[in-house]
């Protein structure tokens, strides 16, 4: 990842097979050959792998809305047409579309304060900002791998290294993901209980 030789994202399931693109997504895709999950998420880890490959933003630099943009959109742009556009339609998580960019712009600066004033630790910085970053859901797609990469860069500009992301357990993919996601959701029952969070981002 960010930084280093690029490796596969632990929470990202590869092995989807045979099965077909929704007709909507496909309308948003850049390659005519993807018609299976399975070749979409191996699109999509190449281009997050060479977009991120290399990246080591200062946390000024990083905690800005537009890199934020710039960011995704590097991830994402050889696969999906809106990469780096913030979502314009309601989702099943996720803030109201109108608000995004003003959610995005006040965690940013949210966490250049906490950096400036020591709020909290290094990892307890990037990962707040990685929980209310996945919270608000800017894009349509991503949010996870996004907030993880950007976390990670965070991480790293606060002097820590990257977090593993659960690459320490040998669990299946589903086991992990469900670790993630409780985490996550320990989280936004109290914003300061981040202990799971932290317990597995660096597993």
């Amino acid at each position: 990842m960010v930084g280093d030789p690029p490796v596969s994202d632990p929470l990202v399931p590869l092995g989807h097979g045979h099965t077909e693109v929704s007709e909507d997504d496909r309308a948003y895709l850049i390659p005519s050959y993807i018609a299976t999950l399975g070749e979409l998420f191996a699109a999509e880890e190449e281009n997050v792998a060479a977009g991120t490959f290399g990246r080591n933003p200062s946390w000024a630099v990083l905690l800005d809305d537009l890199y934020l943009r710039v960011l995704h959109r590097s991830m994402f742009d050889r696969v999906w047409k809106w990469a780096g556009q913030y979502r314009t339609r309601e989702t099943n998580i996720g803030i109201e579309p109108t608000h995004i960019a003003t959610a995005v712009r006040q965690l940013a600066g949210d966490a250049k304060t906490w950096v400036e004033q020591s709020s909290f630790e290094p990892d307890g910085i990037a990962l707040r900002f990685h929980h209310h970053l996945v919270l608000i859901h800017p894009f349509v797609n991503g949010n996870g791998r996004h907030g993880r990469i950007a976390a990670d860069l965070l991480a790293r500009a606060l002097g820590r290294p990257i977090f593993t992301w659960g690459r320490g357990l040998t669990l299946s993919t589903p086991e992990l993901r469900g670790r993630y996601h409780s985490a996550l959701r320990r989280a936004d029952a109290d914003s300061e209980d981040i202990g799971d969070l932290d317990e597995f981002a660096r597993s």
